[in-house]
């Protein structure tokens, strides 16, 4: 048993809720504890603003630049087109936070085409949602909620890094065995203790590679995958789902070399891999598996129509094309160097670039969406409205995160999660 300090940059009621509950039961799942801690209204990580700023822990690609939501807006605009626009077409994210990539995909709307903007409904959906600057002629509508309590919509729903948050219950290899990592106390501090899987739809989950696996190898299995597959189900009736994480497909999730399970944990813009310490002041994930994902959509009868990186979606959309006319639309270099850096780090091979993005299609038969096309991009992006960074929109400046000098911001910036 290996103990790690409870109290470490911690919120003591959370801490003392734990505590209390792993006293009373001996130990509970790794799922169980994350969950808390991320959530809990006692101090969870998410239960408090602030999170994502330079200022903060991560940034996402929808604070690093409003590009993004403007290109999910275009794609959003060609579901709509498929549906032979709908006089309501709903877009509802799933995680939405802050709101911020609600606020520029409405925003958006409004200077790529009128008449989408009249039809769209878009609707913001978090457990923990915090209050956001709102603007636009189709302002998003914010809606607090553990799931999705919608039926019957015609539209999209989409999750952008949602799935890398649900808890995920930790295993480790003992003999050709899958053992479960649970969370236990030594004295005051949180420790990890092993023992019998808590159900068996993790070694269904693991399937033949649980067996295969070297000994001592760690890993995680996300079990919420499934409710969120109902969830998501349930809300749509035609249209798409359109996902944007971090992760593999199973085989590379589970593959010998990755021994050391992928658990990541962020604070201050610093990368760490201990979960069980800063309870509440620092953000946990794990990699999300892919080949899940499409299973559990598949069936309930969705079927995927796209799946690429976020580098290959944001190119076949315009982003090249948006970063070349900058110049036109910047009235300062200093604006030109925040927006092109900002731009590109959306795309960069070795961090937000490296996401996935998959589409799943409801009800619509099987078509290709630009996002996902190989090749060159359409003629039409290369007339796109460029978006410009928006710091009082919740925009965060990365050239003055990178670079203190240029402001007085004076810690530096990463990428909420590596690639790897």
């Amino acid at each position: 048993m290996t103990g790690r300090a409870a109290d470490t940059g911690g919120v003591i009621p959370l801490i003392r809720s734990l505590r209390e509950r792993i006293g009373g039961a001996g130990r509970i799942t790794f799922a169980e504890f994350m969950e808390a801690a991320l959530f809990s209204p006692l101090g969870g990580y998410y239960a408090r603003p602030g999170r994502i700023a330079a200022q903060g822990d991560f940034f996402t690609a929808p604070s690093a630049h409003p590009a993004f939501g403007a290109l999910i807006c275009v794609q959003l605009r060609e579901v709509a087109g498929l549906l032979r626009d709908p006089d309501s077409f709903t877009a509802i994210e799933m995680g939405a936070g802050d709101g911020t990539l609600a606020r520029d995909v409405t925003r958006y709307a409004t200077r790529l085409d009128p008449d989408f903007a009249g039809h769209l409904r878009y609707v913001a959906v978090d457990r923990a949602l915090t209050p956001a600057a709102r603007g636009g002629a189709c302002e998003p509508q914010p809606v607090r909620s553990n799931g999705l309590p919608f039926r019957g919509a015609t539209g999209c729903i989409v999750s952008n890094e949602l799935l890398d948050s649900f808890p995920v219950h930790r295993f480790i290899i003992r003999d050709g065995e899958v053992r479960e990592i649970y969370v236990a106390l030594d004295g005051d501090r949180f420790a990890e203790e092993e023992g019998p899987p808590s159900t068996l739809a993790i070694e269904a989950r693991l399937g033949l590679a649980g067996r295969l696996l070297p000994d001592g190898y760690r890993g995680e299995v996300n079990l919420g995958l499934d409710a969120w597959a109902d969830d998501v189900s349930a809300a749509l009736e035609r249209g798409v789902v359109l996902t944007v994480d971090y992760g593999h497909t199973a085989d590379a999730l589970y593959a010998p070399g990755r021994s050391a399970g992928t658990i990541r944990c962020h604070y201050r813009h610093t990368l760490g891999s201990d979960p069980l310490g800063r309870v509440g002041d620092q953000d946990i994930t794990a990699h999300v598996d892919f080949t899940t994902v499409d299973a559990v959509l598949r069936r309930r009868g969705f079927v995927r129509i796209g799946a690429t990186t976020q580098a290959g979606f944001l190119h076949a959309l315009g982003l090249r094309s948006m970063v070349r006319r900058l110049r036109a639309v910047c009235g300062t270099q200093a604006a030109l160097d925040a927006n092109r850096m900002a731009m590109l780090a959306l795309a960069r091979s070795d961090g937000l670039g490296a996401f996935k993005v998959m589409a799943h299609a409801k009800a619509i038969g099987s078509p290709t969406l630009t996002g996902f096309r190989a090749g060159e991009p359409p003629a039409w992006t290369e007339k796109l409205p460029v978006p410009l960074l928006d710091p009082q929109a919740g925009h965060m400046t990365l050239l003055e995160g990178a670079y203190p000098h240029t402001a007085s911001i004076g810690r530096p910036t990463l990428p909420r999660h590596p690639s790897s």
